[in-house]
């Protein structure tokens, strides 16, 4: 417990320690606004205090936000007491300036910009609309009205100067304190080479020099000169570099203005609207230089990790197995990996520049296009299996796994897939599913097979797709040849029928083995005088054909069959039985014959 507590007390300290040094900082800051910036017994031209405390509580946790607060009314009232106002006013406009900063960084977190604000050119238009606009609005009213009560100046002078005059300090002080607080500055020189640094250095004094110039004549308008070292800082030293520029820019620009030096002395005004004026061309000059270095920024990170997705890429597709390939929006190859080579045949050199389908070497346009379709409407990778040649002129089956690629406007730009050769793996599927529906023993399809086969035919005949029969085969008194001359026998008498089937029927037809010494046709649109000439052949042959055992005996069969016509509205087991019964009364009949079903 003395340990937690110790931890604890030591953490207290630290927070209270930090409150105090930005206390004395935030006085400092005010204290010099106010000496050097308000005239005529007003508010000062140019508040740079809040900006200050705005930063420290965007970049700290809610916990410190108590002390610091704190730290900054008391110097706030502080400096309002000694050197503006005095002790009455100091408490209310100490308030409402601590709670500007308040506002700024509650409305910040809300937006979820605290910490990222000068990453992004949405984050830096937020903070200007926050802490440079609504911000000094809110609290310029009341504010103003204080400052107006203990003055004597009007309302909207006062108004004025404190709008824009905490908006234009938060504007160009918070960016430089939180870089400062988050210690980016500090990381940014670290990070840089000792040849980045000097040329960091040289561009600040650039800029110091470049203002010192500008703003210590007073007879010619060379405002826009100091915005083309800004500029060029904000290319070359990233948003640090920018914020200590513009910062520069605000510091010797506004003493040398106060001071009644400057272009905006041609003016002619007085230099409270001097101050003004500069405060106006300041702002400006800030908000075309922070988001082009929160642009840049953004760029620049952007640019590393596309360095760092290429890097990977690369390693990815020259380490793998699979060919990596791109395609533009129409197809046509970008990019083909090494094993390009090795899976398809075909170099990357062959590949790039060409679509696929035109070396036979990918799926046809149809597929492609296909595939296109289903990631664009899905936004998901899709995977497609496609027969291609390879430069030999042998046929592979090639499997690709493809992913879209999309444009920020969510348009299809092209794909990059992943593809390999499966042609191993196809073979095996042929292999397991011809071993699934054919019989071992003769090589006819199967009963799964046949009944397949036959829905289909069934299904087509309901719509009107063509005409159909069946026939239903059994080889008479078979029992007596597996009992006379054994089971291998009758395995070479199936054979026999098998082949003469084979024979006898035509290209369309379908011959299957339903199990034991049963057989099925499908004829293919034959009409039923066509059936029963196509099954005469059948039986004619079998009763011709001889099969001989291993011992030299010759063993002869017949076979009867039942025919019936595929009709809309019969299912496939009505249908069977239909030619079941017909197959039973050839049997009845004296067998080695053929019955139509009634």
């Amino acid at each position: 417990m003395q340990g937690v507590a110790s931890v604890s007390i030591s953490g207290g300290q630290r927070g209270w320690a930090r409150a105090v040094m930005l206390g004395i900082a935030y006085f400092t800051a005010a204290t010099a606004m106010i000496q050097l910036t308000r005239f005529d017994g007003g508010l000062a031209s140019l508040w740079l205090a809040t900006g200050l405390l705005t930063a420290e509580l965007l970049t700290t946790d809610r916990q410190q936000w108590r002390k610091s607060v704190i730290a900054c009314l008391i110097a706030n009232f502080a400096a309002t007491a000694l050197f503006s106002f005095g002790p009455v006013a100091a408490a209310p406009i100490a308030l409402l300036n601590v709670g500007e900063a308040m506002l700024a960084a509650t409305l910040m977190r809300r937006l979820r910009r605290a910490q990222s604000y000068l990453n992004s050119l949405e984050g830096v238009i937020a903070f200007a609309l926050v802490a440079a606009l609504i911000a000094p609005l809110v609290t310029g009213l009341p504010g103003a009205a204080v400052a107006a009560s203990f003055s004597g100046m009007p309302f909207a002078a006062e108004f004025r100067s404190w709008v824009l005059g905490h908006g234009l300090g938060s504007l160009t002080f918070t960016p430089l304190v939180t870089l400062i607080i988050s210690g980016r500055i500090v990381r940014w020189l670290r990070g840089s080479t000792p040849a980045a640094r000097i040329e960091s250095v040289a561009w600040m004094m650039v800029m110091a020099a470049t203002t010192l110039i500008v703003f210590g004549q007073s007879t010619a308008p060379l405002l826009f000169v100091p915005i083309l070292p800004l500029i060029i800082i904000a290319f070359r030293l990233e948003q640090a570099g920018t914020v200590i520029a513009i910062f520069i820019l605000a510091g010797i620009g506004a003493l040398m203005t106060a001071r009644g030096y400057g272009p905006v002395q041609l003016m002619g005004a007085d230099p409270a609207d001097q101050l003004r004026l500069f405060q106006f061309y300041l702002a400006i000059t800030a908000l075309t230089a922070l988001p082009v270095a929160a642009e840049l920024s953004q760029r620049r990170a952007l640019f590393r990790r596309i360095e760092e997705s290429e890097a990977r890429f690369k390693l990815i597709t020259e380490s793998s197995t699979d060919m990596i390939v791109t395609l533009d929006r129409n197809g046509t190859v970008r990019y083909a990996s090494p094993s390009a080579t090795e899976v398809t045949g075909f170099t990357p050199e062959q590949l790039i520049g060409r679509r696929p389908h035109e070396l036979l070497c990918g799926p046809d346009q149809a597929t492609l296009d296909a595939a296109g379709a289903a990631i664009q409407l899905a936004g998901r990778p899709t995977t497609v299996e496609y027969s291609a040649r390879t430069p030999t002129g042998e046929s592979r089956w090639f499997e690709a796994h493809t992913r879209g690629l999309f444009d920020e406007h969510g348009k299809l730009t092209g794909w990059v897939s992943a593809v390999r050769d499966v042609s191993a793996r196809k073979a095996l599927e042929l292999r397991l599913a011809h071993a699934a529906s054919t019989d071992p023993l003769t090589g006819l399809a199967n009963r799964r097979r046949f009944d397949s086969l036959l829905e289909r035919k069934i299904e087509d005949r309901r719509v009107n797709r063509g005409y159909g029969c069946i026939a239903l085969f059994d080889i008479d008194f078979f029992k007596r040849v597996n009992d006379a001359h054994g089971h291998a026998v009758g395995d070479l008498v199936l054979e026999t029928f098998a082949a003469a089937a084979l024979r006898s029927v035509r290209g369309e037809d379908h011959v299957a083995r339903l199990g034991g010494e049963e057989f099925g046709l499908i004829l293919e649109g034959a009409s039923v005088e066509q059936a029963m000439v196509v099954c005469e052949r059948v039986r004619h042959a079998i009763a011709r054909d001889v099969t001989r055992t291993p011992d030299g005996i010759e063993v002869s069969v017949t076979v009867s069959a039942g025919v019936a016509e595929i009709t809309p509205g019969q299912s496939r087991l009505q249908l069977m039985r239909a030619a079941d019964e017909a197959l039973y009364r050839a049997k009845a009949g004296g067998r080695d014959r053929l019955a139509l079903a009634a």
